[in-house]
């Protein structure tokens, strides 16, 4: 994405929000999960151009509940990283905004809770609290799962 400086994602997994540098988006993907989905099981590795890339699987990451809908087509986020290109499916993208549009809150609870977290930081935007993703940090808690 050319002109996402200062710009932030913000996108959903079932109630739960998150925001996330634009400049770590690749492009946002729609694919017909019908054709993703053997056996009801999210896919490994998604077609991406030329090969295909690692899907990471994030409500297991944050610890949320699996989506019990089966949609249609299934929205990814294809995010650039160190050891390459990834993609995550998330529920919905509810648009880019500029960063002026969030403010940072100090989250001291989160910095005393144990082993690694999949994000650093909260912020507020709207009046909803969104958990502030960074796709390197991802990456590395990724591992993980």
């Amino acid at each position: 994405m050319s002109s996402s400086t200062a710009m932030s994602l913000v996108f959903r997994l079932g109630e739960v929000g998150f925001s996330l540098a634009a400049e770590d988006l690749l492009e946002i993907r729609e694919e017909d999960s019908r054709e993703l989905f053997a056996a009801d099981v999210p896919p490994a590795m998604l077609p991406f151009r030329d090969g295909e890339i690692p899907v990471v699987n994030l409500r297991r990451l944050f610890r949320l509940p699996d989506n019990p809908r089966r949609e249609a087509s299934v929205k990814y986020l294809v995010l650039a990283g160190e050891r390459g290109n990834w993609a995550a499916p998330i529920d919905s993208v509810l648009g880019v905004y500029p960063v002026s549009a969030f403010t940072r809150c100090s989250a001291p609870l989160l910095s005393r809770l144990p082993g690694p977290r999949p994000y650093g930081d909260v912020e507020l935007w709207r009046d909803e609290l969104l958990v502030r993703c960074d796709a390197l940090w991802l990456e590395q808690c990724r591992r993980g799962i």
